[in-house]
């Protein structure tokens, strides 16, 4: 393999640094804007190649020592080589490249940005792979298990969960993913095992030993395994519960199997953005798209004059409606159903604002159906700028622009961002 010397003058999304030889692009892991290093040539493609950071000849000035002993072989984390404050400012500068190259915008709002007040120790979800004697986070790029004992980036609630899961050698047999959830408010946290396959010849074992772990350690609220049609809940799995939107003491029930966002302080900085972007009033009514467990759509409601929300899960619509009543919050439904389905069969009154929160494959299969409700207004929450900015060359195709624009650093020590846009339809389409 062949061996350069490079400077690295850039970030691209996915966490690489940027360096040029003879005009073609090279993307080397692990490096940072300013580093000057050894790389070696991994892999040679047409129009780029992907290196190897060998050895630093000069480090940049943004660079830290990572504290994670596991950094450069889990697959977790990109960037604790850099420091917080470079983080966010990397982060601006590649969405807002995203947005030049994949949205086609020539004038970008200014982006606000809010940084993470906990760089670390702020996830309260994690899942953990398990195989033979191994229990940790995959290998970047592989299936291959990097077997940790704590996480820094992780709550320490979660951590001290971890300790007591590594103590119990009968899970490396009984179980192949682990999902941990904690509430830093009630100090507890639920676990949800997913089992191999059956027929295995642990499964009949993993009953008894998740009663025994409920009794051994206060720390588990509940346990739920899953099976191949529902959960079978030890404890008290359901109850767990997180803060949401402060303001209000708003708390949310976040059953095994309905997404939660994993930083709550950051959570809270997103909660409030779109409560401003949305500019709710009792005449408004407002449809919110991917709406969960009702992040979102429940603090909306307190502003709103109705507010829809439409969720596939099962599990996190019983969540969200159970959330509803039990913090008093009318003027609140939720539709249980692929919002491509009902959107498509859609015979209520047209909303005054859509929220869109899609998965990272973004909204293009749903666009056409939201443009056809002809909101006013569209508030488009992604954790994938790139499809956010794919989307917004899309909406811009139907008549909407990009207003304003906030970065919100929910991932510190990786390269993922969660992106809040607000988009309005321009004067000419409101006029049709």
């Amino acid at each position: 393999m062949r061996k350069v010397q490079v400077a690295i003058d850039s970030m691209a999304f996915k966490g690489y640094g940027v360096a040029r030889i003879h005009g073609k692009v090279v993307f080397v892991p692990y490096t940072v804007a300013g580093d000057k290093a050894w790389v070696e040539i991994a892999e040679e493609k047409k129009n780029y190649s992907t290196g190897r950071l060998i050895e630093l000849i000069e480090p940049s000035p943004r660079r830290v020592n990572p504290p994670c002993p596991y950094f450069g072989s889990c697959g977790g984390c990109q960037w604790q080589h850099i420091n917080d404050t470079a983080q966010v400012e990397l982060k601006k500068e590649i969405l807002r490249n995203l947005l030049r190259r994949l949205a086609g915008l020539k004038e970008i709002p200014s982006i606000e940005v809010f940084p993470s007040p906990k760089p670390y120790d702020y996830r309260i979800r994690i899942q953990l792979k398990v195989k033979e004697k191994a229990m940790g986070y995959y290998r970047e790029g592989s299936h291959q298990i990097v077997d940790i004992n704590h996480c820094p980036i992780s709550h320490p609630l979660v951590n001290r969960i971890i300790r007591k899961l590594r103590e119990e050698s009968v899970v490396f047999q009984l179980t192949k993913e682990i999902d941990i959830s904690v509430s830093q408010e009630e100090g507890e946290g639920i676990l949800l095992f997913h089992p191999h396959p059956h027929p295995h010849p642990h499964n009949r074992q993993i009953g008894p030993f998740v009663k025994r772990l409920l009794q051994s350690e206060p720390i588990f609220r509940g346990i739920a395994v899953a099976g191949k049609r529902k959960l079978t809940l030890f404890g008290d799995p359901l109850e767990l519960t997180i803060p949401s939107y402060q303001e209000r003491n708003l708390k949310l029930r976040i059953s095994p199997g309905s997404f939660s966002q994993v930083n709550p302080g950051q959570n809270q900085r997103l909660i409030q953005i779109v409560l401003q972007f949305s500019e709710a009033t009792k005449e408004d009514r407002i449809l919110d798209l991917y709406a969960g467990v009702g992040n979102l759509t429940l603090p909306l409601a307190m502003r709103a004059k109705e507010v829809l929300g439409i969720e596939e899960n099962r599990t996190a619509v019983d969540d969200a409606q159970f959330n509803a009543e039990r913090n008093g919050i009318q003027h609140c439904y939720f539709i249980q159903g692929r919002v491509e389905d009902v959107l498509s069969n859609w015979e209520r009154e047209a909303p005054h604002l859509i929220v869109l929160d899609p998965p990272r494959a973004g909204c293009k299969t749903i666009l056409d159906q939201v443009v056809r409700l002809n909101p006013r207004k569209i508030i488009y929450v992604s954790c994938e700028p790139a499809t956010f900015a794919r989307d917004l060359r899309l909406f811009s195709e139907k008549g909407y622009f990009l207003e304003r624009l906030s970065l919100i650093d929910m991932f510190p020590q990786t390269y993922h961002m969660e992106v809040v846009g607000l988009l309005k339809q321009n004067e000419r389409v409101q006029g049709i």
